[in-house]
């Protein structure tokens, strides 16, 4: 915060005059603190950032976060391995789109998950996966996912 209000207390005799009070003295509360009448904040624009937050959203490749979420998205609600493996590097750790399809097709419809995903560093993010099947309890799983910015871009390169 940049501002902040202190309160002091001036040392001199015990016995006060009326004449030392100031003119216009600011009313005060039944304790005797004085009452400060402030302005009304401005209003806070709300916050977008989602860091930290358990998502399962479309995503995108505006940024590491966003294609981490399109690759998952691709993977747990379209049920596409070439569409998630589109969302890779070329020389992507990440299994070609029939493999990542025979993983797929394992995994029972009416799964879901979430995510959050915490950057690392440039381009590195820690996933924290809970993945729910349908009569099943949560599992939950992370990960280090490796993104690169190629040609304006952003893909998943690498899980550990």
């Amino acid at each position: 915060m940049a501002g902040a209000v202190a309160i002091g207390h001036l040392g001199g005799s015990d016995s006060a005059s009326p004449t030392d009070a100031p003119a216009s003295a600011a009313p005060v509360d039944e304790n005797g603190v004085p009452i400060l009448s402030l302005p009304e904040p401005d209003p806070v624009e709300e916050r977008h950032d989602t860091a930290g937050e358990c998502r399962a959203d479309r995503g995108d490749q505006k940024s590491g976060v966003g294609v981490i979420a399109a690759f998952n998205f691709a993977y747990y609600n379209q049920r596409n391995g070439e569409a998630a493996r589109a969302l890779a590097t070329p020389t992507s750790t990440v299994q070609p789109g029939p493999e990542l399809q025979r993983f797929i097709d394992a995994v029972p419809l009416g799964t879901n998950y979430c995510q959050k995903i915490t950057a690392l560093s440039d381009g590195v993010y820690l996933v924290d996966l809970s993945v729910m099947r349908p009569g099943q309890p949560v599992e939950r799983g992370t990960q280090t996912v490796t993104t690169a910015h190629l040609d304006g871009r952003w893909y998943v390169d690498a899980f550990t």
